[in-house]
């Protein structure tokens, strides 16, 4: 893979984890039960340090595409259901999937859903993503950045593993 492919897929992935990171951010205080909260709120702080990794290996010169060019949402199947899912989670909020009395408007929001949406059905697509790039790489050429990913796709892992466990019947 050559420098400007890898500085693309490397920023599409950091947009990805930057829309979690706000999303989970916006809705962890309106969740519950409390267990969804906790997790929405350390899985959007784990999806900030994820894009603060990536960053580091994207390209500063001058000449170069810059930061916001590179970190641009992708389209495919994770596009698609990360617009699917952050529409669905605003509308649930929204409307119907409200329970209790708290919230933007004086109402919680049903937390489960949400979890079992981002680490049932996102995650798995965010850590293809990252195994895609993964596979591009030359270890000669690209180890610093093999590293780098391989922690922030661990710690991916290692969320929804934790997201799943949560939405488990017990």
């Amino acid at each position: 893979m050559n420098f400007h492919e890898s500085s693309r897929q490397l920023g599409s992935i950091r947009a990805v984890e930057l829309a979690l990171f706000r999303i989970l951010g916006e809705r962890a205080p309106h969740l519950v039960p409390a267990g969804c909260a906790v997790w929405a709120a350390s899985a959007s702080r784990a999806h900030a340090w994820r894009a603060s990794l990536l960053e580091e290996l994207l390209p500063v010169s001058v000449g170069l595409a810059g930061l916001a060019e590179l970190t641009v949402l992708p389209g495919g199947a994770i596009g698609d259901e990360l617009a699917r899912s952050l529409s669905e989670s605003s509308d649930a909020a929204a409307a119907g999937d409200l329970v209790g009395d708290e919230s933007r408007d004086g109402r919680a929001d049903s937390g489960p859903p949400l979890v079992e949406d981002v680490s049932g059905r996102l995650y798995p697509l965010l850590i293809g993503e990252y195994g895609r790039y993964l596979d591009k790489c030359e270890p000669a050429a690209d180890g610093a950045a093999m590293r780098a990913v391989g922690r922030a796709l661990a710690d991916l892992e290692a969320v929804r593993a934790a997201g799943a466990a949560l939405c488990a019947p017990r």
